[in-house]
């Protein structure tokens, strides 16, 4: 029992200890959270309420690293582009910071259109 209790003891200060360190990219990965939540009501009526926004920048090949689809019916549109903005101005901090990778990875455009009153993401191909 009193090694149970010692190990038990070891593992939640090492698990701890990963949680308090926060890099630039996990605070990055908070923003895109606060986006995904902000737009997360995508109900809409018709299919010119929805819309696409690139987010982000590819460090390699440049481009968004991510599109992000929502309802104009539900959220202001100037608070997710300033959102997208923010994310954006981020994320190409971080990769002035880094070394670019050889690897461009593919993120390909989308189209946003209500289905079943929910504005949905097709990709385009």
């Amino acid at each position: 029992m009193k090694y149970q209790c010692l190990t038990l003891f070891l593992l939640t200060g090492l698990l701890s200890g990963c949680s308090a360190t926060q890099t630039a990219q996990s605070a990055s990965n908070g923003d895109d959270f606060a986006l995904a939540e902000f737009v997360a009501d995508k109900g809409c009526d018709a299919s010119f309420q929805c819309k696409v926004i690139g987010v982000g920048e590819r460090q390699t090949c440049g481009g968004p690293s991510q599109y992000v689809v929502y309802s104009v019916r539900n959220v202001d549109e100037t608070q997710v582009e300033q959102m997208a903005v923010a994310i954006t101005k981020k994320e190409r901090a971080i990769n002035q910071q880094t070394p670019p990778s050889e690897v461009c990875k593919q993120v390909l455009p989308i189209q946003a259109l209500c289905i079943n009153s929910q504005c949905q993401a097709i990709t385009l191909k």
